[in-house]
């Protein structure tokens, strides 16, 4: 058994056991019978917890939990302002691949021209050096 226990009562100002009793207190676990313990337990009005008053351990928590969730807070926001920064560098890097893309386009279609009219001096070529030249 704990060295401590903590009484809380549900309609604080109640009394038990001689006691008028508040929200929460937390008394040596020896203030109270077995007997009046098990009253108190019994009693729908009053929670018994053995040790450290739940009130001191909620708080606690909670100071910890909003320290965590300000920590967490800000580390989302970092995350938040990378996301928004590498949205801007991937646009930026999609309008310039498109850009080559397009480049890329405009020169197969110039090579495709220049290749018809290299093929068609090639014939021209072939031609001339059939025909004999005229002295």
């Amino acid at each position: 058994m704990a060295d401590q226990i903590t009484i809380i009562c549900r309609n604080p100002g109640m009394r038990r056991a001689g006691i008028k009793h508040p929200a929460s207190a937390t008394y040596a676990a020896d203030k109270f019978t077995k007997t009046e313990l098990a009253a108190f337990r019994a009693d729908p009005a009053f929670e018994v917890v053995d040790g450290e008053a739940p009130a001191a351990t909620t708080v606690s928590a909670l100071r910890t939990a909003e320290a965590e969730a300000k920590t967490k807070a800000e580390a989302l926001a970092t995350a938040n302002t990378e996301i928004e920064r590498l949205k801007g560098a991937h646009e930026t890097a999609e309008a310039k691949l498109e850009e080559r893309d397009t480049e890329i386009t405009a020169l197969k279609a110039e090579l495709a021209t220049a290749a018809t009219k290299i093929a068609a001096l090639e014939e021209a070529a072939k031609a001339a050096a059939k025909t004999p030249a005229k002295k």
